[in-house]
């Protein structure tokens, strides 16, 4: 698995993180800790390039869990008691986190896992951008 970031500007900046390869069991920890150095760099808003990601396991939706919690941060207090309790909220969708061009395979997995409700997807690269 290879990753780049590289930083644009729409109304805010926008970290781009481009994975290309699987994200498994033997490679989610590098892209966990991608996005872990861009927080720490100061990125807030994240778009994960999943143009050349051909397969994503339980592990790299772990992964990418890690990263929307780090960049969403910490819940309003109602939406915190509801997820305290289990209740989910799908009619939050995240503003600091996006998905571009994931490849079918890996589309059909976000969507049975049920990122699809809270992460946008986006086809077009310059749209992405500036939806944040």
């Amino acid at each position: 698995m290879d990753i780049e970031v590289s930083q644009h500007q729409g109304r805010v900046p926008v970290t781009v993180i481009r994975i290309k390869g699987n994200i498994d069991t033997s490679t989610y920890e590098a892209f966990e800790a991608s996005g872990e150095e861009a927080y720490h760099a100061g990125a807030r808003h994240v778009l994960l390039d999943l143009t050349e990601v051909t397969y994503i396991s339980s592990a790299g939706f772990r992964a990418v869990s890690q990263i929307y919690k780090l960049v969403r941060g910490p819940l309003p207090p109602l939406a915190a008691a509801q997820q305290k309790q289990g209740v989910p909220d799908t009619r939050y969708i995240s503003t600091n986190l996006k998905l571009l061009r994931p490849t079918p395979r890996v589309l059909e997995a976000l969507k049975l896992a049920g990122f699809d409700t809270f992460l946008e997807i986006h086809a077009d690269f310059d749209q992405a951008i500036a939806s944040f």
